[in-house]
């Protein structure tokens, strides 16, 4: 099957599932015969990888900032969209990222106080202008999304906010506000997912808003 090539994100705060409805996502889209490059942020290249080990953990004694959280991402993003989306989507790949611009909006912007009119100044010499063609939010009450991060082993997280996930019920709250809020600013790129619901369920979901946007 031939298809234009998309730019998909996956957003949402700690616990929603992005990590799982990627993979299903993956291989559904395989079965349709499309190419799909998977990835991630802060990251998906070494630049990038590294740029993420400072900030999933800053050295001991020197607490970052909202503003230097903004131009670390930023600067693994002109990297991440310059070497692997922007190529991948000339060769007519679908990407599928695990979060992107709008997670600065959000951790940076409306959590962490960051102005958005200099966010999106940042946001749009990072990215050169990519945005993606659609972006999922999954979104639950953060009861759900609370119990699922008291699950997780610490190996296993590896979640490039992971220093979120010590905040509580009101910091996932605030966290999730501020996604539902950039989603209103953007409606018809952002499509909301119940992420209260299976795993299995929230990929149908997801996959059904695919077929009726793209005909696939």
């Amino acid at each position: 099957m031939t298809t234009q090539a998309r730019f998909i994100a996956l957003e949402g705060g700690e616990g929603v599932g992005k990590s799982t409805l990627m993979r299903g996502l993956v291989v559904w889209l395989a079965s349709k015969g499309i190419e799909v490059k998977q990835t991630r942020e802060p990251g998906g290249t070494p630049i990038a990888d590294e740029i993420r080990k400072i900030f999933k953990s800053p050295p001991t004694g020197d607490e970052i900032t909202p503003e230097t959280e903004a131009l670390l991402v930023s600067a693994a993003r002109a990297q991440h969209v310059s070497k692997v989306i922007k190529p991948a989507l000339s060769q007519g790949r679908w990407v599928l990222c695990d979060r992107f611009s709008d997670s600065t909006r959000v951790y940076q912007g409306l959590f962490g106080g960051v102005a958005l009119n200099d966010l999106e100044w940042l946001i749009r010499f990072s990215t050169g202008g990519v945005e993606p063609d659609l972006t999922f939010l999954l979104d639950c009450d953060v009861a759900v999304s609370h119990s699922r991060i008291g699950g997780r082993g610490s190996a296993m997280n590896d979640d490039d906010s992971a220093r979120y996930d010590q905040g509580g019920h009101q910091v996932l709250e605030r966290l999730r506000q501020g996604y539902r809020k950039v989603a209103g600013f953007y409606p018809s790129r952002f499509f909301l997912l119940d992420a209260s619901k299976s795993s299995e369920e929230v990929l149908i979901d997801a996959c059904k808003e695919l077929e009726r946007r793209w005909k696939l």
